[in-house]
């Protein structure tokens, strides 16, 4: 029964998660999202008490995934022995394998976010520094190490971050580059700037 339940709310998010795409949060309804479920409007609300809660939901679980994937990237690769690039371009491809995954989440995360409260946005607000904060805490251990040069490390971890989320407006999977060939491409900058060697 337990698993029943779990698997019906899964349900209910994915749906709101596709609803609230393609007509935004404000517009969609929750008769609308129970109704591409299958299950009546209590039946929905025996899971989720309102449609805000729906909507935190799906920004929790989707922040958490890029957390942990981060975790698990920069976990793998710190005592790896791989050359710093390759590092580098497993950490950017985890990430945006996860960020890119659920383009119907970025869009949500973009626009709808902003309907939360404040304490519900500043939940989600913390766990995207959080991640912020585990990739810097990587930049700034290469420059202890002396394996890159030391510069404001708050600067190049956004510049690094900001450098892949730009990715959700111009990136197309169809297109000419591989989200592996873009994540080495942005990993050789990074890494060796534009000059010349």
């Amino acid at each position: 029964m337990k698993d029943e339940r779990k698997g019906t709310a899964a349900e209910i998010l994915r749906a709101a998660r596709q609803l609230f795409y393609e007509k935004g949060y404000e517009a969609a309804s929750t008769r609308e999202i129970s109704a591409r479920v299958g299950i009546s409007k209590a039946a929905l609300y025996h899971h989720f008490k309102n449609k805000e809660e729906i909507l935190f939901r799906i920004c929790v679980e989707a922040a958490d995934e890029l957390v942990d994937n981060m975790r698990r990237a920069i976990a793998r690769n710190v005592e790896s022995g791989k050359p710093l690039k390759e590092q580098l371009t497993d950490i950017l491809i985890e990430y945006l394998r996860t960020y890119l995954k659920n383009e119907n989440f970025n869009k949500i995360l973009f626009h709808d976010m902003e309907y939360l409260p404040e304490d519900k946005k500043r939940v989600i607000l913390d766990k995207e520094k959080e991640n912020v904060h585990q990739l810097r805490a990587f930049l700034v251990s290469l420059m202890d190490q002396g394996v890159i040069r030391r510069v404001n490390p708050t600067v190049m971890t956004f510049s690094l971050i900001s450098s892949l989320h730009w990715l959700y407006f111009w990136f197309k999977p169809q297109g000419a580059l591989s989200l592996e060939e873009v994540a080495q491409e942005i990993a050789d900058l990074f890494l060796y700037g534009m000059f010349k060697a």
